[in-house]
């Protein structure tokens, strides 16, 4: 599923991202990872309640929303809220801007998705020392 990917291509960026180089980056890319960042918080908020995730993956989806917003660079987080409310309520970012249910679209099952994309944030922070 390319929203599972997105998830660990954001976890992933954690690791990879220099943000003493972040400045000068594409705007519309940046607007994007970002507002993906909130989305998988919200999924993440979504799959504990659901029961598939202990609370403490809610603080490791707000570290990485928290570095991601730390990106230097004047990132516009305008469309933060709203991305992270829907995924709240089980829908998926898809990489055209769309959002769809997270019930849906995993084919592998919520559960798998979750636990998959918790164990690719925290390694993603833990690649970045956080």
């Amino acid at each position: 599923m390319k929203n599972a990917a997105l998830i660990f291509v954001i976890a992933s960026t954690l690791n990879s991202f220099n943000l003493a180089h972040a400045e000068g980056q594409d705007p519309v890319a940046m607007k994007k990872m970002y507002d993906a960042t909130r989305n998988s918080s919200g999924l993440i908020t979504y799959c504990v309640d659901k029961g598939f995730l202990k609370a403490d993956s809610t603080e490791s989806a707000k570290k990485m929303v928290a570095y991601v917003a730390g990106i230097p660079g004047g990132m516009d987080t305008s469309g933060g809220d709203k991305s992270e409310a829907y995924g709240r309520e089980g829908k998926v970012m898809e990489q055209d801007g769309q959002y769809k249910s997270l019930e849906i679209g995993a084919p592998q099952g919520v559960e798998a998705w979750c636990k998959g994309a918790d164990e690719g944030i925290r390694k993603g922070l833990e690649s970045v020392g956080l």
